[in-house]
């Protein structure tokens, strides 16, 4: 006969959770470790009513028929008009969105339910703005997109109100879903969207083709015509930064204290407001002297966390260690093989410093991630036999 076996659970964890006693639950192995779940896998999902994003659709659709119908339009274009399919869904959907998200967020943390009750109050605007453009920018790209492929194509105003209809819902469906899931890994990735997203979107959009020739500053100067969402993509970036660096911090000091994890707090803090001080001052004549200094501050202060990670980084292990020293190393590499030679152009090399600290940075912070959430719901079990009964 097969043994059976016994896992204790400790009160406060079962607390954290919805089962109730002599629940029947699932279990399952997964890369050797055990996960125990409800039975019926859709309890787990965000139960979101079709009702909470396609009413607001329908009523952001009609106005649109109504507003284009009053201006006598009987043919809508993709793009390349102030009365267009692209400029209805931008300034629909990022406000239908945002304001989706908001009362999402807002509702289910003053009820107590889901993760945004373990989100502050203070992180909720950077939170909300990062989405808002985060939508902006995915929409434009997107319409950007289908104008090279479909350039001059007009649809009739039905048509053109189906369209808006169906992005609008998209829209609500994803944001309501967002913010019922909404976590640090989230956030992460929001971050790395918005910054990776916004610095693309600038490339591909910019009056200047030839913009790689000059440096990577300059996408964010006024010679640039898309310098605004470049510079507003560092600024809430790095707001975003903070957002998230507070939220982790304050899970991970239920855990861990002392002066070496505040050492490590401010540090992120600071590289994040270097980040958005960046956008805040580009490199135009009257900002060039701050922003380089800004700019240097970045690179020492991410230096210093590189050096410093060993000791203010709680159990930090060694293959973290390897790889932050070998980026780190490359880094110094690259900056003597580009002030001593001419292999390496501003460009190349600002874009690799970038790529190289960003990476390091995700990884970082996805250390930081699991601290927190070990730090919160890591609880000691035992395992034991089952006795059977021989009798």
């Amino acid at each position: 006969m097969a043994k059976k076996y016994q896992i204790e659970i400790p009160e406060s964890a079962f607390n954290k959770t919805d089962f109730s006693i002599n629940e029947e639950l699932s279990l399952s192995v997964n890369h050797k470790q055990i996960n125990i779940r409800p039975i019926n896998v859709s309890d787990q999902l965000p139960k979101i009513n079709i009702f909470w994003y396609v009413i607001p659709s329908i009523i952001l659709a009609v106005i649109f028929l109504i507003f284009f119908s009053a201006k006598k339009v009987s043919t809508v274009p993709i793009t390349g008009d102030d009365y267009s399919i692209a400029n209805g869904a931008l300034i629909l959907g990022v406000c239908s969105g945002v304001l989706s998200f908001l009362t999402t967020f807002i509702i289910t943390k003053i009820r107590g339910k889901g993760p945004s009750k373990d989100f502050h109050w203070r992180s909720l605007p950077t939170i909300t703005i990062a989405c808002g453009l985060i939508i902006a920018f995915s929409l434009s790209a997107i319409f950007w997109l289908f104008g090279q492929m479909f350039k001059d194509a007009r649809f009739d105003i039905y048509t053109a109100t189906v369209f808006i209809f169906v992005i609008i819902a998209a829209i609500n469906y994803i944001m309501i879903n967002l913010a019922l899931t909404l976590s640090s890994g989230v956030i992460t990735n929001l971050l790395t969207i918005m910054i990776i997203g916004g610095m693309l979107f600038s490339m591909l959009t910019n009056s200047k083709r030839d913009w790689w020739r000059y440096n990577f500053s300059f996408l964010g100067t006024a010679k640039n015509s898309t310098s605004l969402q470049f510079n507003i993509t560092l600024i809430f970036t790095g707001l975003l930064m903070i957002a998230l660096v507070d939220y982790l911090f304050v899970n991970i000091q239920r855990r861990y204290r002392g002066y070496k994890i505040q050492v490590l707090r401010w540090l992120l803090i600071m590289l994040a407001i270097c980040i958005a001080s960046i956008g805040l001052f580009p490199n135009n004549p009257e900002f060039h002297v701050l922003h380089d200094r800004i700019s240097m501050w970045l690179v020492y202060i991410m230096l210093i966390l590189i050096v410093v990670i060993r000791w203010v980084l709680p159990e930090v292990t060694k293959q973290f260690l390897v790889i932050s020293y070998t980026i780190g190393a490359s880094m110094s590499i690259e900056y003597i093989v580009f002030k001593l030679t001419d292999y390496l152009s501003l460009t190349a090399f600002e874009l690799f410093e970038f790529g190289l600290a960003f990476s390091w940075l995700l990884l970082l912070l996805q250390n930081i991630e699991n601290l927190a959430q070990f730090g919160q719901n890591l609880f000691v079990v035992k395992l034991k036999p089952v006795k059977e009964n021989t009798n």
